[in-house]
């Protein structure tokens, strides 16, 4: 037998095996160095939807939302910019925005709940919910997404009625215990007594949400998120600050002790409180 007929068909074949090894090791490596989405913010995505009936009955869903995903993801997920900004640890750790083809007032007067799951794994876990009820400001919703099954999620979701049939929902989630030694990251927190003070309107929330200064001491509130908020007493010759966009700021000085309760015109649900002594 001629074996020098068979060289060129073995050293085919050896290329081909080799080829072979190659693109399949190639393949596991690009497994290892692509991550699970959300892996390198140490977050998974969470899905999201919008339900008929309550958190406690919830129905059946209507309307998805973006997967609810760690700030440097969500704008990758999410079909539209996100609405809210990155926020430090204990703040914003998941966030998406969501065009849903409905009114906000059929949100509401349906009878609607925004659920929160842990994950597309474990779908089946909820870990925040929250009713859509209330009534719309400036055409502006917000509400609480409380937490569900001892998650360690709580958060907000924003419903902003854009006049056209159409509703951008915007879900934030944070940690309940940041910290794990049982302070709620929502929590108030009362301000040392000094002349001036700053609160930050951040993640839907006036931080701190309670502050004591002297009398003729003052509070500058500064908005550090996207979203419209004021700081609105309900004397308004109190304290009004306006509308305030992203990064603006407002100053009140307090002449007269008394304690003054206030809430975002934008968001009956934050409230905050000014000591004045």
């Amino acid at each position: 037998m001629d074996h020098r007929r068979f060289a060129p068909i073995a050293l085919i074949v050896a290329v081909f095996l080799l080829m072979a090894g190659f693109f399949d090791n190639a393949g596991a490596q690009g497994t290892v160095a692509t991550p699970a989405a959300g892996d390198q913010a140490g977050e998974a995505p969470h899905p999201a939807h919008i339900h008929t009936g309550t958190c406690d009955t919830l129905g059946d869903v209507v309307y998805p939302l973006n997967e609810v995903a760690a700030p440097e993801m969500a704008a990758d997920i999410a079909s539209t910019p996100v609405a809210s900004p990155v926020a430090d640890s204990g703040g914003v750790v998941a966030e998406s925005t969501t065009i849903v083809e409905v009114s906000l007032d059929d949100i509401i007067s349906g009878g609607h709940a925004i659920n929160v799951h842990e994950s597309m794994e474990n779908v089946q876990n909820y870990i925040a919910c929250g009713d859509v009820t209330g009534s719309a400001v400036g055409g502006q919703l917000s509400i609480d997404l409380n937490e569900l099954n001892d998650s360690g999620y709580m958060g907000q979701a924003a419903l902003q009625d854009n006049r056209d049939g159409t509703t951008t929902v915007t879900v934030v989630l944070s940690r309940s215990d940041p910290s794990g030694m049982g302070t709620p990251a929502a929590s108030p927190v009362t301000g040392s007594t000094e002349e001036s003070v700053a609160v930050e309107i951040n993640g839907f929330a006036f931080s701190p949400a309670s502050v004591t200064i002297p009398v003729g001491g003052s509070v500058t509130w500064t908005n550090i998120e996207s979203a419209p908020h004021t700081a609105t007493a309900q004397d308004r010759a109190v304290l009004q600050s306006g509308t305030l966009e992203q990064n603006a700021s407002f100053t009140q000085t307090f002449t007269t002790a008394g304690t003054y309760e206030y809430f975002c015109e934008f968001h009956a649900n934050m409230t905050g409180t000014v000591i004045v002594e």
